[in-house]
């Protein structure tokens, strides 16, 4: 495909020309992969957005003609990098304070103790900042997970996915402070639930099942005195294990009597859960955890939901293990929203599929166009444990 995407001016955009996705600069998305342009209007309307480039792809619709260079794009491209690798430093330390805050309050509820709702508050406004700065660099953490201490890093990781789904939708900042909150809190009523069904390494009994289920509810009954939570922010604790199609808990909502942030919630925490490493399975990939989440669309999950949930993580997202058409395999470290089929990646593997001494970075976008040829595409997705890669490692090195 790789070579029918070419980023071109917004003065050189014509009607009949098929774009990829399209951000203004708050990183809104505008239009989505493989829409068509139909009119000037609509055109002008981007520029207001302030675009001044855009991805086509020649391969579905018109090219720009003949004599009419490429845009690079590399001042700007630089500069964005530049700005996500930056925000990654901040994101490492806001992403241990928090996991530091989420530990302490849970665990203050499992030994019958009050927590601190300024911490929490602290930590989401933290968050909050970070994703309004650049919204990748939080995820990209998210896949920086310890076994040990899975219950906490599992409610940072679901308040960091669901505050930047809700801002690539356009939630003011006071509604993303709450999902902040409602995040970390998501499953504060697993501290009510016996550690030996927690930790459970086989199937739940029924009764086992039955106790898990009612964590929503003990979450709710435990920030219930706490003045400083809106009801906004208990909607994600409450409807976090509902499901589209009414089977899930504890009220067996269905699809319309679910509110937004709880179809999103619903999708950041499995995909989150799936992602780790848990007592009873190995953590899955990000494109295995996906595509799970993708076949329980109008079943289980919101696929309007499911769609830019995607877009938003990226078709490779950060942490795969991917191999090129070339040979060499690398871990995905940057995801481009304008370029979600040529991510950033750390190369461990050459061609011959031999370890390299030290790892050599990637931009597939820079390699198709430096190169001209496909094997700087990614092939398939791999499993990182297969070969004795730790994706985690190399994505917490991008930030120091």
């Amino acid at each position: 495909m790789g070579f029918c995407i070419k980023k071109i001016s917004i003065d050189d955009l014509t009607a009949g020309m098929y774009v990829a996705d399209v951000f203004n600069k708050e990183d809104i998305l505008l239009l989505s992969a493989d829409s068509v342009i139909t009119s000037n209007d609509q055109i002008a309307a981007l520029r207001r957005q302030g675009v001044t480039g855009v991805y086509i792809n020649t391969g579905k619709g018109k090219d720009v003609p003949k004599g009419i260079p490429d845009v690079e794009g590399s001042a700007q491209d630089g500069r964005r990098e530049v700005e996500y690798y930056k925000e990654l430093e901040r994101a490492r330390d806001i992403h241990r304070q928090t996991l530091a805050t989420a530990k302490e309050a849970l665990d203050s509820i499992r030994k019958g103790r009050s927590f601190s709702m300024s911490k929490i508050e602290e930590a989401s406004q933290n968050i909050v900042e970070s994703v309004l700065r650049n919204p990748d660099a939080l995820i990209s953490l998210c896949q920086i997970k310890g076994y040990d201490e899975y219950t906490y890093t599992h409610s940072v990781n679901v308040s960091v996915l669901t505050t930047s789904m809700a801002y690539s939708l356009g939630y003011n900042r006071d509604r993303l402070l709450e999902i902040g909150v409602g995040g970390v809190l998501h499953d504060i009523g697993k501290m009510r639930v016996p550690e030996s069904i927690l930790n459970k390494p086989g199937k739940y009994t029924e009764w086992e099942f039955n106790m898990m289920k009612k964590h929503p509810e003990y979450g709710i009954d435990i920030v219930k005195d706490k003045k400083n939570i809106s009801e906004f922010s208990k909607t994600l604790i409450i409807q976090h294990h509902e499901r589209y199609n009414g089977k899930g808990y504890p009220h067996h909502l269905k699809a319309g009597e679910i509110a937004e942030i709880g179809l999103i919630g619903a999708v950041a925490d499995v995909y989150d859960a799936l992602t780790s490493n848990r007592v009873y399975r190995a953590a899955w990939t990000p494109q295995k955890a996906l595509a799970v989440i993708f076949q329980g669309c109008d079943e289980d999950y919101s696929r309007n939901i499911v769609e830019r949930f995607t877009k938003q993580m990226g078709i490779y997202p950060v942490g795969s293990f991917v191999r090129l058409l070339s040979g060499e395999m690398g871990v995905v470290v940057r995801v481009d929203k304008g370029q979600l089929l040529a991510p950033t990646v750390l190369v461990l593997f050459d061609k011959a599929g031999k370890r390299g001494a030290r790892p050599v970075e990637y931009d597939l976008s820079k390699k198709q166009k430096e190169s001209g040829g496909a094997a700087y595409t990614v092939d398939v997705s791999l499993n990182p444990r297969a070969y004795g890669v730790e994706v985690a490692e190399f994505i917490d090195e991008k930030a120091l």
